[in-house]
This record gives C-alpha cells, sequence and structure tokens, in this order.
C-alpha cells in the first residue's frame, strides 16, 4: 500500500468509491475480528433502550397524575390570537418598574410557570433517545442475520464484483491484475488523486487510427 498515497487501507477505511484488492483484504480481516463483538453491541443497546423505558414510563406517571397541571398526551399549547376588533394600540407609560418587578416574580416562579413546556421537551427527548438505543441495537442484529444484507452477505457480493470487467476502475484488482505483466502496479489508480498508473497513461497517449477499432484488456491479455 505504500505506492497509493490517498488510498487507507486500515480504520476507518475512507474507500471514496474506490477500492483495492489489497484494501478489501484488510478491512476483511478487520470485520472477521470485530464480528463476533456485535451480539455484544446489540445486548448493550438493548440494556440502555429498557433503562430508558422505565425513565420514560415514571415520567409519564408523574407528569400525567402527580403534576398539579395535568399532562395530557394530546397537549397543544394555545395560540394567541388577535380579538374581532384586532390589536390595541399600545400607549407607552412608565413601564419600566412594573416590567422589573414582574420579571422578579417569574424568576422565581419559572420551574412552574415552564412546567409544561419542560415536560414535553423531556418526553420527547426521552422518546428519541430511546429510539436510537432501539436502531443501534437492530443494526447490531442485521449487520448478523439480515437475510440480504448482512455483513457476510455484503462482502461476499465485493469479491464478486472483483471477477467483473465493469468495476476494473472502482475494484482494482491489484494483486491479480497488474500492467506491465509481472510488476506491482495495479492497472488502474485506487484512488483518484493518486498518479496516473501506466496503464492509464498509455491509454489516454494511445493514437488512434480512422476507422480502427478499440482494443479491449482483455484482447490485450490474450494477444
Amino acid at each position: 500500500m505504500s505506492n497509493y498515497i490517498y488510498a487507507k487501507n486500515g480504520p476507518p477505511f475512507n474507500f471514496l468509491g474506490h477500492h483495492s484488492k489489497t484494501q478489501f483484504t484488510t478491512f476483511q480481516t478487520w470485520i472477521n475480528a470485530h464480528t463476533s463483538k456485535l451480539t455484544s453491541v446489540q445486548q448493550f443497546y438493548q440494556i440502555r433502550a429498557a433503562q430508558l423505558r422505565k425513565t420514560a414510563g415514571a415520567m409519564e406517571q408523574f407528569y400525567q397524575t402527580q403534576n398539579d397541571e395535568k399532562l395530557a398526551p394530546t397537549f397543544q399549547k394555545p395560540t394567541w390570537q388577535p380579538g374581532s376588533q384586532g390589536y390595541f394600540p399600545y400607549i407607552w407609560r412608565e413601564d419600566h418598574l412594573p416590567m422589573i418587578t414582574m420579571s422578579q416574580i417569574k424568576d422565581y416562579m419559572r420551574e412552574q410557570l415552564q412546567r409544561q413546556d419542560e415536560a414535553v421537551f423531556h418526553m420527547n427527548h426521552a422518546r428519541n433517545l430511546i429510539e436510537k438505543q432501539e436502531d443501534k441495537a437492530q443494526d447490531a442484529n442485521d449487520a448478523l442475520n439480515h437475510p440480504q444484507h448482512s455483513v457476510p452477505l455484503l462482502l461476499q457480493q465485493i469479491n464478486s464484483y472483483f471477477q467483473q470487467p465493469e468495476y476494473d476502475a472502482v475494484l482494482v484488482n491489484d494483486t491479480g491484475d497488474t500492467y506491465p505483466a509481472g510488476s506491482s502496479q495495479p492497472r488502474f489508480r485506487v484512488h483518484q488523486l493518486d498518479a496516473p498508473t501506466q496503464w492509464e497513461l498509455e491509454q489516454v497517449y494511445r493514437p488512434s487510427t480512422p476507422g480502427g477499432s478499440i482494443v479491449t484488456k482483455e484482447e490485450i491479455q490474450q494477444g
């Protein structure tokens, strides 16, 4: 991998759409070493979700029963609307003293004045946390057991792509498809910011013959 300036063959495996056989081998080894931890990851998030559900249940019971202002599940904050005559014009007077006095009172009574808003916020926050933990647990379970997109099946799919010519430029087989033959240089760049390979340079500067045909890589290998 020393020839690949921008390609990364270790965590976090930033392939950016291009992939080499050497990278994939390292990636597959890393996945196989960490697959056994997925069950523990699933259990961890399941436990956290269960704990949060107990917390949310206690909060819901408090807000609906013990709170002095009962919080209904369909709670909606009333909106302020003008009367039939519209808004009254405001008359400026010396209002700063009552404003300061009221702000002091409201500061002391803040918890009770904002109780409903705080209750709705915390209940929604708890619900979001629960769903996030459950999603992570589900992902860990799907990584091993999904019938179509489990990690083993996805690895097999990538391996099959290496055998298909249409993926030569994005899934670079740098161990079995080198150019010139017998060299260590892959036919295509692993990353678009790497220097062009010998094969790519020859394709760019190959003289075109009027009426001639394009010579494919397979034909060159056979000839």
